[in-house]
This record gives C-alpha cells, sequence and structure tokens, in this order.
C-alpha cells in the first residue's frame, strides 16, 4: 500500500502548486535542456567547418541557416527563462547609464542573427549624440531585441528603427512594413489560435518597460504592419 504524507507531516518545506510550478521551475528546466545540445550543436558546426578549410565556404549558406536554426532555439530558451523569472519576482533591476544608440545596435545585430530574412532591409536612425539613459542593459536590451525581432519575421520588404528625445523622455521606435496590424497579446498563458506563437515575447516587453517607469505604445503603422514605441523617462 501507498502512503501519501502532507509536508507538515515530513517536515518538508511546502510544495508550490502545479500552475505555478508549470509557469516558474518547469520553464527554467526547459530552457536548461535546450540549452545543452544548443551549445554543443554550436560546437560541432565551428570544428566542422574548421576542419573543411578552404572548402567550407562552398556551404556558407547551410551553415547559416544551421546556426541560425540553432539560435532561435537558443532564444526560445532565453524566453522561457526570464518568463520563469517574470513570474517568481519580476524583473530586478540594476541600473547604471548606458547609451541607447548603442543597446539598440547590439539588440539589431541580435535580431538579425536570429530574424534575418532575405528581401527585409533594417534601417536604424540612431540619435546624433550618444543618448545616456540608467536602465538595466540586460532586460531592456532582451525587450528591444523582442520588439526588432518580432518586426523582423512580420515584414514584408523592410522595418525602420529611430532614437527620439525629449527633455523628459527617450523613446525607442520600431515599424514594420508587415501585413499584420493587430496588436500582439500583453498578458502571458492567454489562449490564443495563433500556434506559431507562444505568446511570451510581447508580455515580458510590457513588463520590462513598465519597471522602468515607461510605456509602451502599440498601434497600425500608417504604411501597414505595426508601430511600437518604447517610451522610457529620463531619470
Amino acid at each position: 500500500m501507498t502512503v501519501v504524507t502532507s509536508s507538515s507531516e515530513t517536515g518538508d518545506a511546502p510544495r508550490v502548486s502545479q500552475a505555478t510550478y508549470m509557469k516558474t521551475s518547469f520553464l527554467e528546466a526547459l530552457a536548461h535542456e535546450l540549452r545543452g545540445p544548443s551549445g554543443v550543436t554550436l560546437g560541432a558546426l565551428d570544428e566542422l567547418e574548421l576542419a573543411l578549410g578552404d572548402k567550407a565556404g562552398s556551404y556558407a549558406s547551410l551553415f547559416a541557416m544551421a546556426r541560425r536554426g540553432v539560435r532561435r532555439v537558443l532564444r526560445t530558451a532565453d524566453r522561457l527563462s526570464r518568463t520563469s523569472q517574470l513570474e517568481l519576482s519580476g524583473p530586478v533591476l540594476s541600473l547604471e547609464p548606458i547609451d541607447l544608440n548603442g543597446l539598440v545596435e547590439r539588440a539589431l545585430r541580435e535580431a538579425e542573427q536570429v530574424e534575418g530574412r532575405r528581401g527585409v532591409t533594417t534601417e536604424l536612425k540612431r540619435w546624433t549624440a550618444p543618448l545616456f539613459l540608467r536602465v538595466d542593459a540586460n532586460w531592456l536590451g532582451a525587450a528591444v531585441t523582442e520588439v526588432i525581432g518580432s518586426a523582423l519575421r512580420s515584414a514584408r520588404r523592410s522595418i525602420l528603427i529611430e532614437l527620439q528625445e525629449s527633455a523628459e523622455t527617450a523613446r525607442i521606435i520600431i515599424c514594420d512594413d508587415g501585413v499584420s496590424t493587430n496588436a500582439p497579446r500583453l498578458r502571458r498563458f492567454e489562449p490564443s489560435d495563433d500556434r506559431r506563437d507562444t505568446g511570451l515575447g510581447f508580455p515580458m516587453i510590457k513588463e520590462v518597460i513598465d519597471a522602468h517607469g515607461g510605456e509602451l505604445t502599440i498601434r497600425g503603422g500608417d504604411s501597414g504592419g505595426l508601430l511600437v514605441i518604447l517610451t522610457l523617462p529620463k531619470q
């Protein structure tokens, strides 16, 4: 006969609910399982490219395709891990002066490594001088990368990224020319008919911007697609 004891009887710490576990520890475990083999695969690709020597150039497009696929898996792992952290405690920010020009440039490079598509061009209009704000570069960088990645997936031909500054705020504006003007979900774990998207990206973006005391604005663009504006206060 199997005897089931409660945590109070055994002295163990009380167990979290199944719903909480599925949204936190389980997601972190999934992220860990994805990172391990992805790292091994990227290492194997590097070794294979090195072993091919001069012949590697003939397979450059295939190597790029393989690396992009692995980076998408790593992007999913990062999204799951961050979602787990947000469910546990929200974004714990470490603020320091960061130049938004450099942050956005890095976010664009990372997004293009994962979501870059032939025939889709990106234009970045930087601020004319360094634009320093006290932000958490890790969390804000991830949020900006998510927005740019979404724009790259949706765009037909181009996306535009622009930085603007006023006396009290700085704004990061991302616009694509895609066909969809439907605003994405901003709450996690809501049922959706869209099976192509986990719906975890934009809820994370909103929570990160809110934690910085900023504002997330999403609307249809003048030429189609979505216009996303990340407004951050000057602190």
